[in-house]
């Protein structure tokens, strides 16, 4: 629980037939991720490899294009993969189906983006042509003179002038025939051969020329009637193209349904079969598997005669494989703390070997929220919110594992508002069992720098603990968070205790307890590289720099580690400072709608005042506090131990729904 799942690495060894059937079988398993043997030189010299990417492909172009979500839960647990022989015929006939309903749906589309160009144009010539509305007139008339031209459209009313100015080189007339919102209509008459140099300079006037429909003929009214025909006949259209819309939707609602387990399942194990080595009759597979799941898997191969597992269990000091490879972690931790496993990802992934501090972190989280954000109230409207997403149905596993985040924090404020004596920011309503922050500042702030100093030890330990596991003895001794870090911070606080109580203390004493563990921790450097001088190349085993650079660089690190250690103490009466801030910013909301109860309907002014400022303080301090607990956690206590070089362990997993929803 408190440290990664000690892995096994896993060769099996099969006939080249039963390799679908295999990967099948270590899908329904779980919890094997396999490894790349095209990365492995040593071994992929000697073996072929199948190149399925052109099926894989064909695979995921077809869940792409009727919406399957490939790493969803497959419905039928009876479904089996097919092998890449059989399973070629069976994609080609569904690709060459999809490849033509691709073909019609870009179809429709086309003529569903036609349409809308027709009625976008429609629209605006109907909108044009009711501006010219009160013309007597045969519109077709207008449009075909021989000799002139008619322009119609609108101009600002006081550029008519202007206008008629600039138009005094060409044989024209201006017929204004009527005024709206500021905007002449009026038509504008010009020889054919001037047409040109005529709109030119409507365009410089602001002339905004109306579109009108060569074809139409008529007066306008009678062209309004033809527009509204030929608009409903392209309404009519769209409706059709709507029908055939849905009539297709139907048909990849139906396909979806059909092909769903059949394009999950495949793909899945397609891309597993693409890891595989072979030779000309046997199959190699390799990956990584946890220690307490191995006997799950050799059941599984010694249901089979011809399957053969061979394994090697890797010790945590190796990060990395005999090959290069990464060790996967995996976490293991009780159902009530995985919620917060994704908090823990924020920071990274453990290495392997190394402490997974889910669960430390969890309580400490839990802890640091309640004593900053403590108030009855709060802490109910977090819970409950926090309950409903639990309880909501159809809601997915991420904000489930939210709502039991908000269940743990809202319960751990209501405590600590209980203790307070703070509901919703009132601190007169019920009484305080413990006491009012705001009455006794030093004891809080005392309480934080006392909680921070036990979270900065607890991570001290934690990081010799796992040096002691991965067996890295020097750095669990000279380390800077190693066990003379924790002399020098154990020393340092016991002086400064001391000092408080008026207790003269031996200079001599305080070296012992202070400096001496800082005067030894400069020695890890020349102690590891005597330690690993065997594995360096001898190029590397010197290195650069004298005498000077060298006490230079140890007193930077020495005055940097008491820096250190100071400033991540002191971090800690930030607690306090938030746990202070939830009853400054209630008073402060209090006193604002008692200023407002003095007005008209005050005392309504004085509800509204108090319960945005509440749900102010909800959102905005609760999400500020929520972050400033993280950053705690991250800076103050992953810090000392968390090495964030692993990778998550990603075993290959057919999952299924009925599995999933009893889970």
């Amino acid at each position: 629980m408190f440290i990664t799942d000690k892995m096994y690495k896993v060769n099996l060894f099969l006939p080249r037939e039963d390799v679908t059937r295999f990967w099948d079988a270590v899908g329904r398993f779980g919890e094997l991720q396999p490894t790349e043997l095209r990365h492995i030189p040593r071994l992929a010299r000697y073996l072929s490899f199948v190149d399925l990417s052109d099926l894989s492909t064909k695979l995921r172009e077809t869940a792409s294009f009727l919406d399957i979500d490939l790493n969803a839960p497959l419905d039928d647990p009876d479904v089996v993969p097919l092998p890449p022989d059989r399973l070629e015929g069976e994609v080609n006939d569904v690709y060459s189906e999809i490849t033509d309903a691709r073909a019609r749906l870009q179809g429709l589309r086309e003529a569903q983006r036609s349409l809308e160009r027709e009625l976008d144009k429609l629209t605006v010539q109907e909108a044009h042509l009711r501006l010219l509305e009160p013309l007597e007139v045969d519109i077709g008339a207008l449009l075909h003179l021989r000799r002139f031209c008619v322009i119609a459209g609108t101009l600002p009313e006081d550029h008519l002038d202007q206008l008629d100015r600039s138009l005094h080189r060409f044989l024209h007339a201006l017929l204004p025939y009527r005024s709206e919102r500021h905007r002449l209509q009026l038509l504008v008459v010009c020889l054919n051969k001037d047409r040109k140099q005529v709109e030119d300079v409507l365009e410089s006037a602001l002339f905004r020329p109306l579109e009108i429909p060569e074809e139409l003929s008529g007066e306008p009214k009678q062209a309004l009637k033809a527009l509204a025909a030929k608009k409903e006949d392209l309404l009519e259209q769209k409706r059709r193209l709507e029908d055939e819309f849905s009539k297709f939707e139907t048909w990849r609602a139906e396909q979806r349904a059909r092909l769903s387990d059949f394009v999950k399942i495949n793909a899945t194990v397609l891309a597993a079969h693409e890891q595989t080595g072979q030779t000309h009759a046997t199959a190699l597979a390799t990956g990584w598997v946890p220690k307490r799941e191995l006997h799950r898997l050799q059941k599984l191969v010694d249901n089979e005669r011809r399957w053969v597992l061979q394994t090697e269990e890797i010790p945590y000091e190796k990060a990395k494989d005999e090959d290069g490879n990464t060790m996967p972690s995996r976490l293991h931790n009780p159902a009530f703390f995985r919620s917060f496993e994704g908090l823990v990802h924020l920071y990274g992934v453990p290495r392997y070997g190394g402490f997974d501090p889910t669960v430390l972190f969890s309580l400490s989280f839990i802890l640091l929220f309640g004593v900053m954000f403590g108030d009855l109230g709060h802490g109910f409207v977090l819970f409950l919110a926090g309950l409903a997403l639990v309880a909501w149905p159809g809601l997915r596993a991420g904000w489930r594992r939210t709502g039991r985040i908000f269940l743990t924090v809202g319960t751990s404020s209501m405590v600590f508002g209980c203790l307070y004596g703070s509901f919703f920011g009132y601190e007169n309503i019920i009484p305080a069992l413990w006491f009012h922050p705001i009455n006794q500042i030093n004891r809080i702030l005392g309480y934080s720098i006392v909680l921070g100093i036990g979270i900065i030890i607890l991570g001290i330990i934690i990081n010799i603990w796992t040096k002691f596991i991965q067996r890295r003895y020097v750095e669990l001794v000279f380390e800077r968070f190693g066990a003379l870090g924790l002399w020098f911070y154990l020393g340092a606080l016991l002086a400064v205790y001391l000092n408080t109580k008026g207790v003269s203390i031996s200079p001599w004493l305080i070296l012992v307890m202070m400096f001496l563990p800082l005067f030894l921790m400069p020695l890890e450097r020349p102690l590891k590289r005597f330690a690993d001088r065997h594995k360096q190349h001898p190029k590397q085993a010197e290195e650069g720099g004298g005498a000077l650079v060298t006490f230079l660089i140890t007193g930077v690190d020495i005055f940097e580690t008491m820096i250190v250690y100071l400033s991540n103490t002191i971090s800690f009466v930030r607690v306090a400072a938030f746990a202070l801030n939830h009853v400054a910013l209630s008073v402060a909301i209090f006193q604002i709608g008692d200023m407002l109860r003095a007005l008209p309907a005050g005392n309504v002014f004085y509800i509204l005042t108090v319960a945005g400022g509440n749900l102010m303080i909800l959102v905005l301090e609760g999400g500020v506090v929520a972050i400033q607990a993280l950053r705690l956690e991250f800076y103050e206590f992953f810090s000392k131990f968390f090495e964030a070089e692993g990778t998550a362990f990603a075993p290959l997993k057919l999952k299924f729904k009925k599995e999933v929803t009893n889970a």
